[in-house]
């Protein structure tokens, strides 16, 4: 991995169309202890509208987040855009409708039941809460004593596993996921096709910060064309091709984009 400058990669985003693809906290936003508390400036929102107000000249955005595709429109407040939530396993269309069938309808009742015995879980170890998200859960834990991870990781692997449930460690989170659904490489790889087909001529750019985002830097590896960022410390593990150090690099990546694509 290669730590860059918002400079360089969009000297590498020069062909047309254009598609470009977001991660959202950790990666347009500052993380921050409350989720519900997270928000994107005012000035890269004005950049990504812009953006995505140049489809028709071959500019196109989409997200791909952890967050429900709903929570996410609110967020980003881009229109026309197309949003992939629950980290692959439901997508907003640019109009708005929502489709949840990449999730797994099969493994529903196991979530479900991991929502029962993760309470008892956030019951015991002060500091944590869980978010349900439908079709994925999150644990968090900022404001848990670190010193109890061990033993909280234990506690919820324990459940993941007799249920049959996959988890990604995040930043201070747990994600729990059914084993069966879409992941944010088939959402990435599905916006892809549906811009481009299978043509080589596109650039396309996918930032993210976190352990799901590799399986959009994976899939993307095996693209022409592609460029995939993660934002945050360099990591010898991951699977993109460079890095930037925080959300505001992605901020000052989106204002270049703007004036390149004026």
């Amino acid at each position: 991995m290669k730590r860059a400058t918002p400079r360089e990669i969009v000297r590498l985003l020069n062909r047309t169309p254009l598609i470009l693809m977001f991660d959202i906290d950790g990666t347009l936003c500052e993380i921050v202890e409350h989720a519900g508390d997270a928000r994107i400036p005012s000035v890269a929102q004005a950049a990504l509208r812009t953006l995505s107000g140049r489809s028709g000249h071959g500019t196109h955005v989409a997200f791909v987040t952890g967050r429900s595709a709903v929570d996410a429109r609110r967020m980003v407040a881009v229109g026309g855009a197309v949003i992939y939530g629950n980290h692959g396993m439901e997508r907003m269309s640019a109009a708005g409708t929502l489709d949840t069938s990449r999730g797994s309808e099969t493994e529903s009742s196991e979530l479900r039941e991991a929502v029962r015995e993760l309470a008892s879980v956030v019951a015991a170890f002060s500091g944590t809460s869980l978010e349900d998200k439908g079709l994925s859960l999150t644990l968090h834990f900022r404001a848990m004593d670190i010193a109890q991870l061990p033993d909280l990781n234990s506690r919820v692997a324990n459940i993941a596993d007799r249920l049959a449930l996959r988890l990604a460690q995040g930043k201070c989170v747990i994600n729990v996921l059914p084993a069966g659904g879409a992941t944010k490489g088939d959402a990435v790889l599905e916006i892809v096709h549906e811009i481009a087909g299978h043509s080589a001529g596109a650039s396309i750019l996918f930032a993210g910060d976190d352990v799901t985002d590799e399986d959009g830097f994976r899939t993307l590896r095996k693209i022409p064309g592609s460029v995939t960022l993660r934002v945050g410390s360099p990591n010898a593990t991951s699977l993109a091709q460079f890095s930037l150090d925080g959300p505001r690099d992605v901020h000052e990546l989106l204002s270049l984009l703007v004036t390149a694509r004026s």
